[in-house]
C-alpha cells in the first residue's frame, strides 16, 4: 500500500484547475498540518477592493483538507460537511497565508481549524472546517486525491444500485391498483 508522500499531494494540488484559477498554493502540508498561500488579484477582489470572503473561506476549506489529507490513508476520500470563517480584517493587496491544522480525526468525521495572515503577520481570518470521511479501497490502490473520473461509471456501495435499495429490495413504492 502507498503511503502519504508530500510532494505528489502538492504536485496534485497546486496543478487542480481550481486552485490554479484562484491563485493558491499548496507550501507544505505533513503531520496533520498545512501552509497555502494565495496572491490578492484584481479578479479576486470584492466591490470594496479588498479579497473577497469567498476566497477566505475557499484557503480555510482548502487548508484543513490538506491537512487532513496528510494524516488518512491515501486511498481514503473526503468531503466537506460545513465550513465556516470568521473575516477579522480587509486585504486589498499582497498574499495571504493559511495556516491548516487537524483538530480531530475521528472514523468517519474529522475536523480542522485555520488561521489566515497578512504579509505583515496580522491575523485576518480564521475558520473551521468539517469533513466526512470514506475509507473505501480504489482500484489498484491509488490516491484518494483528485483521479479522473471521465469514462468512469458512478460508484456503488456494495448491494446497492442505482434502482435498489439495500440488500436488493425496491425503494419504489407499488401501486397494486387496488385501494
Amino acid at each position: 500500500m502507498k503511503v502519504f508522500d508530500e510532494r505528489m499531494v502538492k504536485d496534485r494540488i497546486n496543478a487542480f484547475p481550481f486552485v490554479k484559477m484562484m491563485g493558491m498554493k499548496l507550501l507544505s502540508c505533513s503531520g496533520g498540518k498545512s501552509v497555502m498561500r494565495c496572491r490578492v488579484r484584481q479578479v479576486l477582489r470584492n466591490s470594496g477592493g479588498t479579497l473577497h470572503g469567498g476566497v477566505l473561506g475557499t484557503l480555510v476549506d482548502m487548508s484543513v483538507a490538506t491537512a487532513l489529507r496528510s494524516v488518512l490513508p491515501l486511498t481514503s476520500r473526503m468531503t466537506t460537511v460545513e465550513y465556516k470563517v470568521n473575516l477579522l480584517k480587509p486585504v486589498s493587496e499582497g498574499a495571504v497565508t493559511a495556516h491548516g491544522s487537524v483538530i480531530r480525526l475521528g472514523k468517519t468525521i474529522a475536523v480542522g481549524s485555520t488561521e489566515i495572515r497578512n504579509e505583515a503577520g496580522e491575523p485576518v481570518a480564521f475558520g473551521s472546517a468539517t469533513f466526512y470521511i470514506l475509507n473505501i479501497r480504489s482500484p489498484g490502490d491509488s490516491p484518494g486525491i483528485m483521479l479522473a473520473t471521465k469514462g468512469r461509471k458512478k460508484a456503488v456501495l456494495e448491494g446497492e444500485s442505482g434502482r435498489w435499495g439495500r440488500k436488493g429490495r425496491s425503494t419504489r413504492t407499488r401501486s397494486s391498483g387496488t385501494s
